[in-house]
């Protein structure tokens, strides 16, 4: 073979595999970056009105309470949604139920990570049935309050030493 046909050829693979897959890349690449959304906040499109907090002074007195009742041996979480507490297989629609109902309070056992007592706040009769029926099923205490009252301390007590 003659040199200018080994020539020929090392040219058409040097193109073949070396250049048209380097301009295909940069073409979409190029392309991402032109059609792709600016998704970066400024600062000047946030109005900050107050410092943001972690919760109001009445949830932070129900855990400080909560925190006292269980003098270090349970652990109290505030605001999860019932679908971390409970998990549902192959129910598309009772996940998404559970996803959408907020259990204000869940007090968990220290040493086991078993949870020991779920409080919420008092709701519509069908949802509290229903989050009465799921507590029920896994053997977990619930107790309900009123967004305005002060916690009862004894029924929490009560509660864990159940």
């Amino acid at each position: 073979m003659s040199t200018s046909v080994i020539a020929s050829y090392a040219f058409m693979y040097f193109v073949l595999f070396l250049i048209v897959p380097f301009v295909t890349i940069s073409f979409v690449l190029t392309c991402i970056k032109f059609f792709k959304k600016d998704m970066s906040i400024s600062d000047g499109q946030i109005n900050i009105i107050n410092k943001p907090q972690f919760c109001n002074k009445q949830v932070l007195n129900y855990i400080h309470d909560l925190n006292g009742v269980s003098s270090g041996k349970y652990d109290v979480l505030y605001g999860l949604k019932m679908d971390d507490l409970v998990e549902v297989q192959d129910n598309d629609d009772l996940k998404s139920v559970l996803h959408n109902c907020t259990i204000d309070y869940v007090v968990i056992d220290h040493d086991s990570s078993e949870i020991k007592l779920v409080i919420t706040d008092e709701q519509d009769l069908e949802r509290s049935s229903f989050l009465q029926n799921v507590f029920t099923k896994f053997n977990i205490n619930h107790i309900q309050i009123r967004k305005d009252s002060p916690c009862d301390l004894t029924a929490i007590r009560t509660a864990l030493a159940a």
